[in-house]
């Protein structure tokens, strides 16, 4: 079991990661690399809990991560994980 600091940094949750985050070839090791050391993280949707997470893995390969925040089960539900796109590039420098 895996935990990861929330937004607020007092939290600790169980991260889960579906499937489908595989579907880009990004590894367990780098999504769980990326979201301890993430650089930055918004919320996507006001509609939804997911929030995208943009930072590095253990290799310094630049990734970001989609997830949706579990309340009822206190966890962290990873959906997606890729290489950084160039869109999201500016988000590298904010913090």
């Amino acid at each position: 079991m895996m935990y990861c600091k929330n937004e607020a940094g007092t939290r600790i949750m169980e991260i889960i990661v579906l499937d489908s985050a595989y579907k880009h070839g990004v590894s367990k090791q780098s999504i769980y690399s990326c979201l301890f050391n993430f650089r930055n993280d918004m919320t996507l949707d006001d509609n939804t809990p997911k929030r995208l997470f943009i930072g590095f893995d253990h290799l310094g390969n630049a990734l970001e991560i989609i997830a949706v925040e579990d309340i009822e089960r206190d966890c962290l539900v990873v959906i997606h994980a890729m290489k950084l796109r160039k869109q999201f590039y500016y988000l590298l420098d904010e913090e």
